[in-house]
């Protein structure tokens, strides 16, 4: 559960959001809200999005998997001609291109944004599984545990009500503990913001590149060198409106210079940065 003084934070949490949030489309809300200190190990926040009116956005790569329960409306995943339906649960994978989503008028939903490891440590997954897809929750968890779940977030009254649901739900499980080899290298690629070099960092571990990204795979669900790019682009994202030009955004970002900046644009979203950045909805 929240306590007081995460409530007070979450004000300067979400201030600190906006400064730095791409573009969202002006009728979806999104609200930020801190793990309790008992998970914030494994959940880096949760979040509470909704949309007063229908709209399609492009996701781009999350650093780490994400639990949603939608509790009002639908979305839809486009990809090229195929729509698919979302269940009303799901554990979405990282993935190493943007997606299509259109949500419902009327939607809601509330995510738990994990840390790179950590719903291995509530999910019999394994998390490579999930790489690039978007799996029902119903297949890993209880009918009846999720059935509550759902419908005690659908009754929530707001959004403490709906964290606090969610934060029981995952307390309630067993935790397996962390893989400390793999934390450490965790610490090294987001203190670097990606920009680390996996084969001095496997190096630095006294193991192989192969080994790492094994066990990289097994409990993050990507590979160190996949979830780098993730951040690293991230990061890129974040200064953009901040930096002058896209030289300087590639540089600052850690890109060896625009043109390479621009190829890994491209292959994550299909268009050329300056085009989505300033004209397309995306977040």
């Amino acid at each position: 559960m929240l306590g007081s003084t995460q409530v007070r934070q979450l004000n300067k949490i979400s201030e600190s959001h906006k400064k730095r949030a791409p573009r969202y489309h002006r009728p979806m809300r999104m609200r930020l809200l801190p793990a309790t200190p008992a998970l914030a190990d494994q959940v880096r926040n949760f979040v509470i999005v909704e949309t007063a009116e229908a709209a399609t956005r492009l996701l781009m790569p999350e650093p780490s998997i994400l639990l949603g329960i939608r509790y009002g409306g639908y979305a839809e995943q486009l990809d090229g001609p195929k729509t698919r339906r979302l269940p009303q649960a799901t554990l979405t994978g990282l993935r190493d291109t943007a997606r299509s989503m259109h949500t419902s008028a009327g939607g809601g939903i509330l995510l738990a944004a994990f840390r790179p490891a950590g719903a291995a440590q509530f999910f019999d997954l394994p998390a490579e599984g999930l790489f690039g897809t978007t799996l029902d929750l119903a297949s890993l968890v209880a009918d009846a545990d999720l059935a509550g779940l759902c419908a005690a977030v659908a009754a929530a009254r707001d959004d403490l009500q709906r964290v606090d649901c969610l934060e029981r739900f995952l307390l309630a499980r067993r935790r397996r503990p962390a893989d400390m080899l793999v934390s450490e290298a965790l610490r090294a690629i987001e203190n670097s913001v990606g920009t680390i070099r996996i084969a001095a960092l496997a190096s630095d571990l006294g193991v192989s590149v192969d080994w790492l990204a094994k066990r990289f795979r097994r409990t993050v669900g990507a590979t160190p060198k996949q979830l780098a790019s993730i951040i690293r682009m991230r990061h890129a994202l974040s200064l953009y409106g901040e930096a002058s030009s896209l030289t300087r955004l590639s540089v600052e970002a850690g890109y060896a210079d625009q043109s390479h900046f621009i190829r890994e644009f491209r292959s994550v979203t299909g268009q050329a940065p300056r085009r989505l950045l300033k004209g397309s909805e995306y977040c």
